[in-house]
């Protein structure tokens, strides 16, 4: 155990500061429309495509959707997930590899966010480690805004204003049942599961 404490103690010293989250400026994109609003002038085509939205902003079909693709149980427990962490592991072993993750939304918020998507057990420690203190710091709410601001659909898009305009050419606040579940579905693999890729049969399967 006290060689376990300092290998986390170890770990965590050249962590970020998951403080920095709600207060740095995220990355968006410059769009320049015409005077009605509507038609596309200029975007500035950033490495990332983003627009930011407050979860006030985005429909509840759009929150109930992701959660339901991603971590049904958000709300209910912490951090991490014990019970999908024992079963991902029985999975990994019998298959005689990484085959299944049993990452929450705050672990997807922190490795997005914070770290590279490397499939390593380090990376994945200090994924752990970032999303206690992220749990620690801030609301279910906040980390499911930042999650869906900063999250990759595929083709540039980062963050579900992005996707929605990309996708269904609308904003994200007026995204119905079926669009909100497409998008939820699209997380799990986005350019494999795109709309605008060949795979949509299985898009379709999965958003249903």
């Amino acid at each position: 155990m006290g060689l376990g404490f300092l290998f986390l103690l170890f770990l965590s010293r050249d962590l970020p500061n998951p403080r920095e989250l709600g207060n740095k400026v995220i990355s968006q994109s410059v769009k320049i429309y015409d005077r009605t609003g509507k038609t596309l002038l200029y975007n500035s085509g950033q490495a990332e495509n983003r627009h930011v939205v407050s979860l006030s902003e985005m429909p509840k079909y759009v929150k109930l959707a992701t959660l339901a693709a991603e971590d049904h149980n958000f709300y209910n427990h912490g951090p991490i997930e014990v019970k999908s962490i024992i079963r991902a592991v029985g999975t990994n072993i019998l298959h005689m590899g990484k085959s299944q993750g049993a990452s929450t939304i705050t672990q997807q918020l922190a490795r997005n966010a914070f770290l590279t998507r490397t499939k390593t057990y380090t990376r994945k420690l200090k994924e752990v480690i970032l999303s206690f203190y992220l749990e620690n710091i801030y609301s279910k709410d906040q980390i499911l805004e930042f999650y869906l601001n900063q999250v990759p659909y595929g083709y540039n898009a980062y963050g579900v204003e992005s996707a929605s305009q990309l996708y269904f050419n609308k904003p994200v606040k007026e995204l119905k049942l079926a669009e909100s579940a497409y998008l939820a579905s699209m997380l799990k693999s986005p350019s494999y599961l795109s709309p605008l890729g060949s795979h949509k049969d299985q898009l379709d399967i999965r958003k249903n």
